[in-house]
């Protein structure tokens, strides 16, 4: 081959080589960034959410100790909220057995609802966290609940819950009131649902109590405090806590003359 050919060739060669070069380091980040994904979804789906469900596990297991310690609490377990079943069937694993309660599902089985400034989160978006009532209903049947114990209320709450759901599920209170709704919006409708439904006993539970970075201005936390500022004779006693929920006895109505001064409990003067 001819001096002048190789010098021809050469800057091929080392074109080529360069590309080779560069494709080897592409490829060792793409296969970096794989196992890092892979590591991350391990994670995800190995230890966090195993830590994830043993706290939510004990909230339903302290609340079963509870409720057998202060008998008689009767009446609905209420859950708003209800994507993949998981805390149905918890309820269910850890309530049936002691206790003849009707499981009522509020929830819109769309996913969550268009939302506005204060209640976007970048991690959500219209639609997100959606289950399907028939899956939602296959899955806790399949897990042992009978069909007859579960009560669908489908719908987003502003059109669901209604004065004419509130006479179809009187004249029973709830034993057990778990909101896992997310939103302000959606929290707020679910507590002026669920007013004329307390019990003294009754257990409410807010499941992203420390959402939107534990910020009091925002979510659950917010909704909470405003229906206590609108209700100063409710009193609530604080229960348990995990790294993300929150739960609140029901101790009654005390009445203007210990709302107005000496209010014990949680909320507004507590």
């Amino acid at each position: 081959m001819s001096l002048r050919l190789q010098a021809v060739m050469r800057p091929d060669a080392m074109r080529a080589a360069t590309a080779a070069k560069r494709w080897t380091v592409l490829d060792g980040l793409r296969k970096r960034l794989f196992s890092d994904e892979s590591l991350k979804q391990k994670w995800l789906l190995g230890p966090h959410e195993a830590f994830r469900g043993e706290q939510r596990r004990g909230i339903f297991r302290s609340i079963s100790v509870f409720c057998y310690h202060n008998q008689p609490i009767d009446g609905y377990y209420f859950e708003f909220g209800c994507h993949k079943a998981r805390t149905m069937r918890l309820a269910w694993d850890a309530f049936h057995a002691l206790y003849d309660w009707t499981y009522v599902a509020f929830d819109s089985f769309e996913g969550l609802p268009e939302m506005d400034g204060i209640d976007r989160m970048p991690i959500w978006k219209k639609g997100d966290l959606k289950t399907a009532e028939e899956t939602f209903i296959k899955t806790v049947v399949k897990h042992g609940m009978p069909k007859e114990k579960l009560k669908i209320v489908k719908g987003f709450y502003d059109q669901s819950l209604t004065p004419q759901l509130k006479e179809e599920l009187a004249p029973a209170k709830a034993a057990v009131i778990y909101i896992d709704c997310d939103l302000y919006s959606s929290t707020s409708s679910a507590l002026k649902f669920c007013k004329d439904f307390l019990q003294t006993g009754t257990v409410l539970v807010f499941d992203d109590w420390f959402c939107f970075y534990g910020d009091p201005e925002r979510g659950e936390r917010r909704a909470f405090r405003e229906f206590l500022e609108e209700n100063p004779e409710l009193t609530f006693q604080e229960y348990i806590q995990t790294n993300e929920a929150k739960a609140f006895i029901f101790l009654g109505n005390r009445g203007p003359e210990v709302s107005n001064g000496g209010r014990h409990g949680y909320g507004n003067g507590s």
